[in-house]
């Protein structure tokens, strides 16, 4: 069989690329060679496929196609310890069968059935490439280079606010642990850019993988890394969790594949972490052209293995569904592609369930950024796929982040690149994963976090609930927008031991969604009121109020020295504009100071840090020369620089920011 070198095209489309080219998967049956192995055994034989010396029928085939082409196991080597332990473990047995061919760039088919042949293999199938949401964020930079000091977008991320319009971060934001504080993320995808000056020092970097050099990828990423957790700073975004601890994985380069990167992230984060699969394939509904057809990854065996294995762990995995506009209940997903394992049965349509948390794409409110409505708010948007599997949707459009430059560019200054127009279930996804490390921060803080089965059926149960298009249907489901604080309170409902019987939950949620849909006033549960406001202004009454403020579900206490002073400036609130930052005075600053140095508790030092997690250091107070962006913060107009804002990102020539190592 003849192979075109990498240098070589495959197709008449253009030159070879990693990132267009297929997977060939080979699942191997260690019960069809050894049908008493287990344990030891099957670890042996799993490791004497691979070597180059041995005999076996699959090792000759794969010399005879070429000398680089060889087969890379994706369970890692926690799962082969786990095996040679004897360990009854039916994830790590399942994940141990899979194989990707490397080495091979073209013929991927004809391959595949020689390797169906084979007695000791169970199945051999050719996955499509993934791919980008293209002809959803085709945006390109804008011409004009940028100012010397990057303008506070954060008044533009409307999926920040109260719901239902947005997820409420704001709200999450003012309680112990609601940024994301101790919450690790690893997003798997393709490409990003993590010198951009709002991520620059702030994520924990590259794990796996080799990033492509696609620009469309690396502004894809860049942006669902930034919808997660951009600096708190006073320059560009806001991260809903700006304190996970975000880390990232390539599916490319030499010995990568999909589910070896998903497997790598679950055995790199520990229970209760979030995993975000950021992936989209052409299913067996897809076309020639365009992306219609193009479902969720979790349909091909060797991802829904892993998957299956990281939730098996703990790990919340959080998936899009997709941007094929595909009814994922059709029974033409019934039908397994051709080499797909015996026994396999769709994960779409329910045959099983791999635990993941399916995101679908819902219209943002209308006039967000000024534009005509893409539908009425939390619709199901057009390209989005849909369909019972569906858990959960997030904006599908309009959404403000880092990468691709149409909000602010310039030539060269990619790390100063953000977008109004990031789309698809690639922005929903992390706007759903920003709410759960927001939701999990509280709740580990309270010692009651969440596991992955709870984490997806709260989000099920709570949310502003899905609207009807313009046809005037809701069968089209693609979940509710998430509601962290509605979440939160029921978290801690179900583990305060309370129970709703199915008519209390549905009459409750009933009332939850009038009151989201009405929008009559914002408010987290609990006693903490926040009065509608402005959008600015209600950043502003948060930071104010609820930092400080009691927990949710909390019970009502006796008014505090500190909470008459917060009243206080909530009456007030609307004389702010008309006094200089500079001029004000803390009054919640004086009312602690009080508070903790009063006759009862003399010589106390200042307040701890509510969102500080036990056993670590309590946050330094800010000071001029160390800004922190917070949920406070005054957004402005495109292009306008706050006037709230010190010490921003000072770009150097080559556009990246000196900023975020200063402050560090």
């Amino acid at each position: 069989m003849s192979d075109p070198t990498p240098t070589q095209s495959n197709d008449s489309a253009g030159p070879w690329r990693l990132e267009d080219q297929p997977e060939l998967v080979v699942v191997v049956s260690p019960d069809a060679v050894l049908p008493a192995a287990t344990g030891a055994a099957r670890a042996q034989l799993m490791r004497g496929l691979l070597a180059p010396d041995a005999p076996s029928p699959i090792a000759d085939l794969l010399s005879e196609v070429g000398a680089d082409v060889s087969l890379r196991p994706v369970a890692g080597r926690r799962a082969t310890a786990t095996l040679m332990a004897s360990v009854d473990d039916d994830a790590v047995t399942a994940l141990s069968s899979y194989f990707v061919v490397q080495g091979v760039t073209a013929g991927h088919e004809e391959l595949a059935q020689r390797l169906r042949e084979i007695d000791s293999v169970h199945g051999a199938y050719v996955k499509p490439p993934a791919e980008l949401p293209v002809a959803l964020n085709d945006m390109a930079p804008a011409a004009d280079d940028p100012p010397t000091e990057s303008p506070d977008f954060s008044g533009r991320q409307g999926y920040l606010e109260a719901p239902p319009g947005g997820v409420g971060a704001l709200w999450a934001h003012a309680q112990p642990g609601g940024r994301g504080k101790g919450v690790n993320v690893i997003d798997i995808e393709g490409s990003w850019r993590l010198t951009h000056e709002d991520l620059v020092g702030h994520l924990g970097g590259l794990m796996g993988g080799t990033p492509s050099e696609d620009l469309g990828w690396r502004n894809h990423g860049t942006a669902v890394v930034g919808v997660i957790g951009s600096a708190a700073n006073r320059f560009g975004t806001l991260g809903i969790a700006p304190e996970a601890f975000i880390r990232t994985i390539s599916i490319f380069g030499a010995g990568s594949s999909s589910a070896a990167a998903i497997r790598q992230a679950a055995d790199a984060l520990s229970a209760g972490d979030i995993l975000l699969i950021e992936l989209q394939r052409r299913g067996p509904m897809g076309g020639m052209f365009g992306q219609g057809g193009y479902i969720a990854v979790e349909w091909w065996p060797d991802d829904f293995d892993a998957i299956a294995y990281a939730v098996s762990r703990g790990v919340i995995v959080v998936e899009a569904a997709g941007n094929g506009s595909q009814n994922l209940d059709d029974p033409t997903y019934d039908t397994p592609q051709t080499g797909f394992p015996a026994g396999w049965k769709n994960p779409l349509g329910g045959g099983r369930d791999s635990g993941a948390v399916l995101v679908g794409a819902g219209a943002p409110p209308p006039g967000v950024h000024g534009t005509s409505s893409w539908g009425p708010d939390r619709s199901r948007l057009d390209f989005s796929n849909y369909g019972s599997r569906v858990d959960v949707q997030g904006w599908g459009r309009e959404v403000t982040s880092c990468g691709y430059g149409d909000l602010q560019g310039g030539t060269d200054h990619e790390d100063a690149w953000y977008t109004d127009k990031f789309s698809g279930t690639s922005s929903a996804s992390p706007i759903v994963v920003g709410a759960l490390a927001c939701a999990q921060g509280i709740l580990r803080a309270a010692a009651t976090p969440l596991t992955p089965a709870t984490a997806r059926r709260l989000l099920r149960e709570t949310g502003s609930p899905q609207q009807a298009g313009s046809g005037g249907d809701v069968s089209q489901n693609i979940g509710s927008r998430p509601d962290i604080a509605a979440l939160v309170r029921r978290a801690r409902d179900t583990s305060h031991g309370g129970k709703h019987d199915k008519e209390g939950k549905e009459g409750k949620e009933s009332k939850e969604g009038k009151e989201n849909k009405e929008n009559k006033e914002t408010e987290g549960p609990g006693p903490i009121k926040y009065p509608k406001l402005e959008k600015n202004e209600f950043k502003d009454a948060v930071d104010k109020h609820g930092e400080h403020g009691p927990a949710a579900d909390d019970p009502p206490q006796d008014p505090t020295l500190e909470d008459r002073v917060g009243a206080l400036e909530a009456e007030v609130e609307h004389l702010r504009h008309f006094i200089s930052p500079e001029l004000r005075p803390d009054l919640t600053g004086a009312a602690r100071q009080v508070t903790h140095s009063s006759p009862d508790n003399p010589g106390a030092g200042p307040a701890a840090d509510p969102s500080a997690q036990p056993g670590q250091e309590p946050a330094q107070e800010s000071t001029p020369t160390q800004p922190r962006k917070s949920s406070g913060r005054t957004g402005k107009a495109q292009g306008s620089a706050s006037p709230a804002k010190a010490e921003p990102a000072k770009r150097t020539s080559s556009g990246r920011s000196r900023g975020r190592a200063e402050e560090a």
